[in-house]
């Protein structure tokens, strides 16, 4: 492999973040602002309780993105498709051949990583389930929405992808069908090319990651571990650079939007409530 490439890859990967950054509206919120306002008198549970509504209402935002769009957002979808389709037709099985015909020690253990750990959600988890816990743990609530964040984007980047990958039923390189073969609407592991499931993962995390801490070596390092994954599913022959391309889209995009969400829940205490009357009590389930 060559240092070239793998630039490329890492620039293929990070560049997606100003796709991103286009089709978000600048007066969000980062996770320093409002939203990390202490959670006074609430438990553990009631938090937990907060998030788990928080994460259902921002994934039914998600949904409907797309009903709200303008002229302008749907013009950027169009553009990522469009460069989607020129790496397909130009540079697919050119990239294909090259990784193939430059395998070794090194490309094995790089591969590793991407494959088994960055982007099979074991990263993920450690990343997101820390943050978590350790925000929880301490009452920071920083820390606790970043591991929020984490498993957001996880979860609605990972649909889209699954819904994509279900529908367009594109062949994978080791079939050696051709580059332009869909079989469309399979479950089949084998014609679930497109997109890349763990560069969606990957990038997702990246982003959420980087757009929470904000910090440009941060950022930095974690694209690279991003075109790692690349590399690691081209290296493999699991997927074509454009399968590539459209995942690190969508994770990249996903991941930036979560993290720039406001909350939407205010934070109180869950539990029961005893208020009286003048003549009764009345018991309320406040959550």
């Amino acid at each position: 492999m060559t240092r070239a490439l793998f630039l490329l890859l890492l620039l293929l990967s990070s560049s997606q973040r100003i796709l991103a950054h286009q089709s978000i509206d600048s007066s969000s919120h980062r996770i320093d602002s409002a939203a990390t306002r202490p959670i006074a008198g609430s438990s553990r549970v009631g938090t937990i309780w907060q998030d788990l509504k928080e994460s259902a209402f921002v994934g039914g935002k998600y949904v409907q993105q797309p009903f709200h769009w303008d002229s302008r957002e749907w013009a950027i979808i169009a553009t990522g498709v469009g460069i989607t389709a020129v790496v397909e037709l130009a540079d697919d099985q050119m990239v294909r051949d090259f990784m193939q015909h430059n395998q070794g020690s090194f490309g094995d253990k790089l591969a590793w990583f991407g494959n088994n750990f960055y982007g099979n959600g074991m990263a993920t988890v450690l990343a997101g389930g820390s943050l978590y816990a350790i925000g929880l743990e301490t009452d920071n609530n920083k820390l606790r929405l970043m591991g929020r964040h984490v498993f957001q984007s996880f979860l609605y980047a990972g649909l889209t992808t699954t819904a994509i990958k279900f529908i367009a039923g594109r062949n994978r390189p080791y079939l050696n069908q051709g580059t332009f073969d869909y079989r469309g609407f399979s479950i089949d592991n084998a014609w679930n090319s497109m997109p890349s499931g763990h560069v969606t993962v990957a990038t997702a995390l990246s982003e959420t990651l980087a757009a929470d801490i904000d910090n440009p070596w941060a950022s930095a390092a974690l694209y690279t571990f991003a075109g790692a994954t690349v590399f690691s599913r081209l290296y493999s022959d699991e997927h074509w650079l454009s399968d590539t391309f459209l995942a690190s889209v969508i994770g990249t995009a996903t991941g930036y939007w979560v993290a720039h969400q406001d909350e939407h829940y205010e934070a109180k205490q869950t539990g029961l409530l005893i208020v009286p009357g003048p003549t009764n009590l009345t018991f309320l389930w406040s959550f």
